[in-house]
């Protein structure tokens, strides 16, 4: 049996986090995947933490106070954004994310039970790491081969400049496909 844990709090708690982007050459569906972790987010359904422990994976783990387990995000986006290079953020979007059930809150962010995004608000170039505000510039989505997988391909994000110097990957493809992605997820580009 499951023990229950209550909530800490009643409304969701928003904080931002990273995300790449991946497409599943089968029938072109787009999936937010987490960054550091392998771990795509269901559309329209919560994210749940998970615990890996010999060999037997449990959902909807809370976090607990000395643990790694936990769902991250930074407390704000400039919390985010001054630690890009701490976990190789290039090529990712950043964007807004609701937590909710047990959360952990610490000095930068939070690890939380359960989440789900809310919005995808900025692309941090691959090539250059300049920020982009997604809702009012120019980018595009450079795709390459996963290497874990044939099933997928996973993003690469550009900024108008560095598209235009090293791959021409066309902007209003890219845009459409962004707008797919928050369309099938249910979320907004700001």
């Amino acid at each position: 049996m499951k023990e229950s844990v209550a909530p800490d709090y009643v409304t969701p708690v928003t904080g931002w986090r990273f995300w790449k982007i991946r497409k599943s050459p089968k029938d072109g569906n787009l999936w937010l995947k987490s960054v550091i972790r392998n771990d795509l987010w269901p559309p329209k359904e919560k994210f749940e933490a998970q615990r890996v422990s010999k060999g037997v994976s449990q959902t909807g783990v809370p976090p607990e106070t000395h643990s790694k387990c936990g769902i991250y995000a930074y407390k704000t986006s400039r919390n985010a954004l001054e630690n890009l290079d701490r976990c190789c953020y290039r090529g990712s979007f950043l964007g807004k994310v609701n937590l909710w059930g047990v959360i952990q809150k610490h000095e930068l962010g939070y690890r939380a039970q359960y989440a789900y995004p809310v919005s995808i608000n900025m692309g941090i170039c691959c090539m250059c790491k300049q920020i982009v505000q997604l809702s009012s510039e120019p980018f595009a989505i450079g795709w390459a081969a996963y290497h874990f997988s044939e099933s997928f391909s996973v993003s690469g994000f550009l900024c108008e400049v560095c598209n235009e110097k090293y791959y021409s990957a066309n902007i209003e493809t890219s845009y459409k496909e962004l707008v797919q992605l928050t369309s099938r997820y249910g979320i907004t580009i700001e």
